[in-house]
């Protein structure tokens, strides 16, 4: 029985280079029903393992995704990307679940050198009877058992030689972009202008994909302002005039186009990159490829005697160089792409200057709105009961001689009055700036904050010294912000606030709320980023449907002084 058990283990891997070859095409396709299917000869060879051969080994794969659920806005979020309806998200997600877990690619590893090893033992089961078959669980076991880091090493490098081969595809629709674009220029010399127009915005949304790949900026100038008629009620654009705005709207977007400089280098770049692409990115994944297809016939060619069998040790070994220097090559287009791409010194300028420019406009509303809402609360609170309190002295004034009694039941309502009245000043006072926050600084300023939450909220503070006031101001309105919405949207019974201080000032905010935060959809958000950004600072928004939700803000500061109070220790 153990070697008939043998020979039917031979059989099972004789089958093993052709699976391979579809399991990989199906894996960089993301077919994931063909992937799942190969997935029964692993299986049935872990199984086997433990019936045959008595070597037990436990199931590896992650455990199945859920389905993706919609979004307040009904949308489906997968990576980053939305839809509409849930199937091809759904499909997205499965096939991400396939590629990234590590027992897939052993699975495809094991296809391709158990027809060689597997054969082996196999048939030596044979020849030595249990012992063979207790080796050859051994050997299923080592291979699709617990993972190991060299799986994952050889997964990550596979997954980023294929993404590098998607690339180099891809560089050919930059180079037809780039030709259409000449052709286009031709065009606008005779006055059509809108393939002109159409092709370089379309490029833009190309050359902003690489970029992203990359992580570095968009480079281009702001769009222009709409033109605007003259008092005649015509447009001007240079020395001409039109009656409607559809030419000047179409030529100023042509100049602005064609006129900045980051236009020219995406033209540039999407020239030369398919033959760097091809070099870098194209050959790597060939030598894979080529390597893959050597190890998997290497049976074959040795069954049948063919004299071609030692290409297989030279398959096996420009695989490996792949793996190796797939990386490196890699870096280097990436570096090539964030040469021609980055933005220049001139357009981060301009950008910044643009920056600036907008976080100037949202502080001055902000400021109006500030002393509007300060001014508002004067008139209806403090300001009318003062004016009260001045028209009751007067009566009292009047009555003091014949009505006593009256004059002095009115005293004590001014008395009252002047109670309340002073109450309404402190909290306007601390509203425009806390005492607690100048006396002890912002993390003791947050504790006090965090007392008046009707949630349970837990701070923890790490603060070296003290902040320049301006920041501390912002930081501590942003955080009143953000927990009066958590109190009031979330659901939440739970808030934690983390402050801490590295080169820059990082405060996070997580409640154990049911989610759906979205800074467009009203809830204070949007006016934390504008009272942040101000300083340079960020909001970044995580608040998944169903929660939890994270909400981290960082601003660029320095320290104003050392530790000076109890704010800087941690709870």
């Amino acid at each position: 029985m153990a070697r008939l058990r043998g020979l039917g283990l031979a059989a099972l891997a004789a089958v093993g280079p052709a699976l391979a070859a579809v399991d990989l095409v199906a894996l960089v396709l993301g077919v994931t029903p063909v992937v799942l299917w190969i997935r029964r000869w692993p299986v049935a060879a872990r199984r086997l393992a433990g019936d045959w051969c008595e070597v037990p080994i436990a199931d590896p794969y992650d455990p199945v995704p859920p389905p993706p659920r919609p979004r307040p806005d009904g949308m489906y979020e997968v990576r980053r990307r939305l839809y509409r309806r849930p199937h091809l998200p759904a499909y997205r997600q499965r096939a991400h679940w396939l590629s990234s877990d590590g027992a897939t690619w052993l699975d495809l590893l094991w296809l391709v050198v158990n027809p060689v090893v597997g054969t082996a033992l196999g048939l030596a089961t044979v020849i030595v009877g249990r012992r063979g078959l207790r080796w050859h669980g051994r050997w299923t076991r080592a291979l699709l058992g617990a993972r190991r880091p060299w799986p994952n090493w050889v997964k990550d490098r596979v997954v980023l030689i294929l993404d590098g081969a998607q690339l180099a595809a891809q560089s050919l629709a930059g180079l037809l972009l780039a030709a259409l674009q000449l052709v286009s220029a031709a065009l606008a010399l005779v006055g059509v202008t809108w393939p002109l127009i159409v092709l370089i915005e379309n490029s833009r949304g190309y050359t902003n994909y690489y970029r992203r790949r990359v992580g570095v900026d968009e480079p281009y100038r702001p769009a222009p302002p709409v033109p605007r008629p003259e008092p005649d009620g015509r447009y001007r654009v240079g020395r001409r005039l039109f009656r409607s705005p559809t030419i000047p709207v179409r030529l100023a977007r042509l100049y602005w186009l064609t006129g900045d400089p980051a236009s020219g280098r995406d033209f540039l770049w999407m020239l030369v990159n398919p033959l760097v692409t091809l070099t870098l990115l194209a050959a790597p994944c060939a030598a894979l490829l080529w390597g893959f297809a050597q190890v998997t016939t290497a049976v074959t060619l040795l069954w049948r005697h063919d004299q071609t069998w030692w290409l297989a040790p030279l398959g096996f070994a420009a695989s490996v160089l792949a793996l190796v220097i797939g990386p490196t090559l890699r870096r280097w287009h990436d570096r090539w792409t964030s040469v021609l791409l980055a933005p220049t010194k001139s357009a981060r300028l301009a950008r910044r200057v643009q920056r600036l420019t907008e976080t100037r406009a949202d502080a001055v509303d902000t400021q109006a709105a500030e002393l509007r809402r300060i001014e508002r609360d004067l008139h209806d609170g403090a300001q009318g009961r003062l004016v009260a309190m001045g028209m009751a002295l007067r009566t009292v004034e009047r009555l003091l001689d014949r009505d006593p009694e009256t004059a002095r039941r009115l005293i004590v309502e001014v008395r009252e009055n002047t109670s309340v009245a002073l109450n309404e000043i402190r909290e306007l006072v601390h509203g425009i700036h806390p005492p607690v926050l100048a006396e002890r600084g912002l993390a003791d300023a947050i504790r006090v904050a965090a007392l008046d939450c009707p949630l349970d909220v837990e701070v923890a503070a790490d603060l070296p010294g003290r902040l320049d006031p301006p920041v501390e101001s912002a930081a501590y309105f942003a955080v009143r912000e953000l927990v009066t919405n958590a109190a009031k949207h979330s659901g939440a019974s739970r808030i934690r606030i983390d402050v801490h201080f590295d080169e820059l000032l990082r405060i996070t905010v997580h409640d154990d709320g049911r989610g759906g935060a979205d800074p467009a959809g009203g809830t204070g958000l949007l006016g934390v980023r504008r009272r942040l950004g101000t300083f340079d600072g960020v909001l970044d928004v995580r608040s998944p449907v169903g929660g939890p939700t994270t909400l981290t803000m960082e601003i660029p500061c320095a320290l104003s002084s050392r530790r000076t109070s109890t704010s800087s220790e941690p709870d």
